[in-house]
């Protein structure tokens, strides 16, 4: 009996052992698998841009003994170190698929909803840093007080569409933001508030569900609901014909989360029937030239979005057929680029500047370019955890 007894707990020891020996093997070699790639990312040459998240890649920081001493060095090789890891998108879908499997609904600042669909988490900026935007709009305002000044911040999905959030999902409220942003403004100012027409429309597709962007829909029913605050009056959507340019839109979110969606998303442009409509694009750094307000090469690309006004750039001057003096400064983000185009008909010259890329002199602009009117243009999630528009206001 005592034999059996012991024989047991020599077996049972064993067996532990073993199970121990092979943890610490497997965990040896995860390790060993994490240093190897990391070493091997120091030796490559190193990628610049990310087509999957979208981005530039951080590269290999400068060295120097300022940047030791403050700790800058270390954070931005950390940075250095995660963006260049070899087969960073595998380990971006492996980390996600093993989130998902423990029922965590969270990735990389992306919910995964309802419906499949991705929703960007709303993490503004100190109340500090976006009061020195507020200061810089108010000042600039007040600088130019020749000028009609609109501004336009557009609420996100994740406010709009919270219904799709998962249950008891962590989130800040957007419309707070907004509005104490909103009330702070120049009396000067007005305020395009595009809450209305979204949440009346809450039921149709307004926001991709793979990407942080709102659809070409979103942006046509928001300029049908502030067309009258800037003096418009619109046509109606017989007035264009909808195109469908690509049903495989693979966005943002869904690189950037690592989520795996089955099906991509729709990209439709909006087609004038009126031939009498068309204007010519001018990419001013870029030295390019182009008669139509869609780039249609880009929908060979990942990044599909960059079909309405060829994507980003600092400086794009848009000439219409439309000769009423009126000439429109469009100060933005990317949500801009497929309201734009509702624009056109409305204002002989329509000059865009993006401030996270925009280094000129924006006053020199305003009378080179016979600046009537001012629109500012942001979604919510980047403007309210952005710092470029404030140096370009203040000329700086």
């Amino acid at each position: 009996m005592n034999k059996t007894k012991k024989y047991r707990e020599h077996e049972h020891y064993h067996h532990s052992l073993v199970y121990k020996k092979y943890l610490n093997l497997l965990g040896l070699l995860f390790i060993g698998i994490i240093v190897f790639f990391s070493l091997l990312s120091l030796f490559l040459p190193d990628t610049k841009l990310s087509e999957n998240e979208n981005r530039i890649l951080t590269q290999f920081p400068r060295f120097s003994i300022d940047s030791i001493i403050d700790g800058r060095y270390m954070k931005k090789m950390q940075k250095y170190s995660a963006d260049q890891l070899i087969g960073r998108d595998f380990w971006i879908y492996t980390k996600t698929t093993t989130d998902r499997l423990i029922g965590k609904n969270i990735s990389n600042g992306v919910y995964l909803g309802k419906n499949s669909t991705l929703i960007e988490n709303f993490e503004p900026l100190p109340d500090d840093a976006i009061d020195q935007t507020k200061t810089a709009i108010n000042n600039f305002a007040e600088k130019h007080p020749d000028l009609r000044h609109y501004f336009m911040l557009v609420p996100n999905a994740i406010s709009i569409n919270a219904e799709k959030l998962p249950a008891n999902a962590p989130v800040l409220d957007q419309n707070t933001y907004i509005d104490n942003f909103v009330a702070g403004l120049n009396e000067n100012i007005r305020f395009l508030d595009s809450r209305p027409t979204l949440n009346e429309n809450k039921d149709q597709l307004l926001f991709y569900k793979t990407d942080h962007h709102w659809t070409t829909l979103g942006a046509w029913l928001s300029f049908q609901g502030i067309s009258a605050s800037l003096g418009i009056t619109p046509p109606s959507a017989e007035a264009y014909t909808v195109y469908p340019v690509t049903h495989s839109f693979s966005g943002a979110l869904a690189s950037k989360s690592g989520y795996f969606m089955l099906t991509g998303d729709t990209i439709n442009v909006y087609i004038p029937n009126s031939e009498d409509d068309f204007s010519v694009v001018n990419y001013v750094e870029e030295q390019k030239k182009s008669p139509s307000l869609y780039a249609s090469e880009m929908l060979k690309g990942k990044d599909k979005y960059a079909v309405f006004l060829n994507g980003n750039h600092p400086l794009v001057k848009i000439k219409n057929p439309v000769n009423n003096g009126k000439c429109l400064l469009v100060i933005k983000d990317s949500y801009a680029n497929s309201l734009i185009p509702f624009l056109t008909p409305y204002y002989s010259e329509i000059t865009v500047v993006d401030p996270r890329y925009y280094y000129d002199s924006i006053d020199a602009l305003i009378t080179d370019a016979q600046i009537t009117d001012v629109l500012y243009l942001f979604n919510a999630n980047t403007f309210f955890k952005d710092t470029t528009l404030e140096p370009v206001l203040n000329d700086d």
